[in-house]
């Protein structure tokens, strides 16, 4: 009973919290909730805390779907509704149901409110509880931030929260990512080594997943700004502080007798995604039970988006190499991405993949969403290690980067010649120290399904090019391949592929062909209406009501 009616405390205290811009969001009062009246006690904190998290709820959907549906790697079909279609043909409407920039700034009007009346003087049980709460609200709003202005080009900055229609007919900074990246980091950096405030479960959410890692937005801020030592340095932060690895024993591997491939595997590699996984470290997390709506379940499995036919050329693709005489076609990755029917279950374990000729013939489902139980993972170790080599790589620094996706980073590869030139090494650069035990059972990314390619001298391999730079750009269009290949479906692709491209056009390396081809391309019949339409930058981003 106790649990119930501290739920529906949390619900009350989450609906006062709803306030925003006028253009953006209603204000029907001229006061909802004055200073006073929100105390300063752990149970304040708490039930606000849920208002954040539940409004948190409503941008999942928007996160994954703008995120995949508009890349390469996730498409629609035939029983798609309107919205899907949508985005997917970059014609978002003002009434499309999975978009709505209200619901951004509700999240931040709520995080701008709590900042607003934290006391971060108070101490319980010898801690600053309140400043472990600051720096946890300040991450969601940070975050936040960043989806508005990657998704809609701008972002109305503002840190009071709007509480009356006055404060809401006020004029706001409308900032760019690069401009807001700049606030943001400043607002970050004095947290960064202020632990979160664990608040333990409140009503479904575990709140301990629920906030984004201070060191890992600034390593993204700095990524998006082009500042790549800053950038490279806080990845590197963040994985030395906790031990951050991509740990061999969560690979996916084909089962051998006598030294030869079968078609049994073991698919360990989903436990990598898995909420409440050592390996991810935030998510938002979407209960339907009290009312909220979560649509990428019944979406995935009605088959209104489905994997894309590059996104499955990609997996196959590859080559899974056990030892020279030995190796087979495929990523075994693909196998814990997506998933046909019975064929291939959701458990980790020795599973018969191959047992049925016509398992192409049904459609198939995107199983990470399954192994996700209603969350949706933000960030994992991958996507951490990947972002990593990009910025290292544009460090002049293409073996490390590509050590990351082959080799793994530990003590011993970091010294071994035939991973790293001369010339790369740099002793007074922090953000190649791998010399910590923390990293001893580090591999390289493809290794968790690709077999021992850290062996692979035949297929998967880099030589340096004519020149550094050269090599920098190949380096670059295998992170961008990896990137698809391990964080399909997860929220990332198109403001990935939208970095990458946005950094060449700067950088007099290429343009906006970069992005519009491979999504161009699964848009059979109308290939060169939707490049045409995405060589102009100004579509990529979606039209503000």
């Amino acid at each position: 009973m106790k649990k119930i009616c501290n739920l529906l405390i949390c619900l009350f205290i989450s609906s006062i919290f709803l306030v925003s811009c006028n253009d953006m969001l209603g204000v029907d009062s001229k006061r909802l909730l004055t200073e006073q009246e929100f105390g300063h006690t752990p149970n304040d904190v708490l039930y606000s805390t849920f208002g954040v998290l539940s409004q948190m709820q409503k941008l999942a959907d928007s996160y994954v779907l703008l995120g995949e549906l508009r890349g390469d790697l996730m498409n629609t079909s035939e029983t798609s509704d309107l919205s899907l279609k949508e985005i997917n043909d970059f014609a978002i409407t003002p009434t499309n149901k999975y978009v709505n920039i209200k619901n951004y700034y509700a999240v931040i009007n709520n995080c701008n409110y709590i900042l607003q009346n934290l006391d971060s003087s108070v101490v319980v049980k010898g801690e600053k509880l309140q400043l472990g709460q600051m720096a946890a609200i300040k991450s969601i709003r940070a975050w936040t931030y960043m989806q508005i202005a990657l998704n809609f080009k701008t972002a109305k900055y503002y840190t009071n929260a709007i509480l009356t229609v006055e404060d809401s007919k006020k004029s706001y900074p409308e900032l760019d990512i690069t401009a807001l990246a700049d606030v943001l980091i400043a607002d970050l950096l004095p947290l960064k080594n202020v632990l979160f405030q664990d608040l333990g479960t409140v009503g479904f959410y575990d709140t301990s997943y629920s906030y984004f890692p201070i060191s890992f937005l600034l390593g993204d801020l700095y990524l998006w700004k082009g500042e790549y030592e800053k950038s490279a340095t806080e990845y590197h932060d963040f994985m030395l502080k906790f031990g951050i690895l991509i740990p061999g024993w969560n690979s996916s591997a084909w089962l051998t007798t006598n030294n030869t491939i079968t078609k049994n595997a073991n698919l360990n590699w989903m436990a990598s995604f898995a909420p409440g996984s050592s390996e991810v470290s935030a998510t938002i997390t979407c209960p339907t039970e009290y009312g909220q709506k979560f649509a990428l379940d019944t979406l995935n499995y009605q088959h209104k988006i489905v994997p894309s036919t590059q996104a499955l050329s990609n997996w196959d693709n590859q080559i899974y190499f056990l030892n020279e005489a030995s190796n087979a076609q495929g990523d075994l990755r693909k196998y814990g991405s997506v998933s046909w029917g019975d064929v291939v279950t959701a458990r980790t374990g020795i599973t018969t993949i191959f047992n049925a000729n016509d398992i192409t013939s049904i459609p198939p489902v995107i199983l990470k969403y399954k192994v996700y139980n209603q969350n949706v993972v933000i960030y994992r170790n991958s996507l951490l290690y990947l972002r990593y080599a990009e910025a290292v790589n544009r460090l002049n620094k293409p073996n490390l980067a590509f050590a990351v996706l082959k080799y793994g980073l530990n003590n011993a590869n970091m010294y071994n010649p035939k991973i790293f030139t001369a010339n790369e090494k740099d002793a007074s650069a922090t953000y190649m120290d791998f010399s910590s035990v923390k990293f001893t059972n580090n591999v390289g990314i493809r290794m968790r399904g690709l077999g021992a390619c850290d062996k692979d001298t035949l297929f998967y391999t880099f030589h340096a090019q004519n020149s550094l730079k050269d090599s920098v750009l190949y380096v670059e269009d295998l992170i961008q391949k990896e990137l698809a290949l391990e964080t399909a479906f997860e929220g990332n692709r198109f403001t990935d592929l939208m970095r990458f491209t946005l950094r060449r056009i700067k950088n007099g390396e290429g343009d906006e062909s970069y992005l519009a081809n491979p999504i161009s391309a699964k848009h059979v019949g109308n290939e060169a209406a939707i490049k045409t339409l995405l060589m102009n930058q100004a579509n990529w981003y979606i039209k503000k009501e």
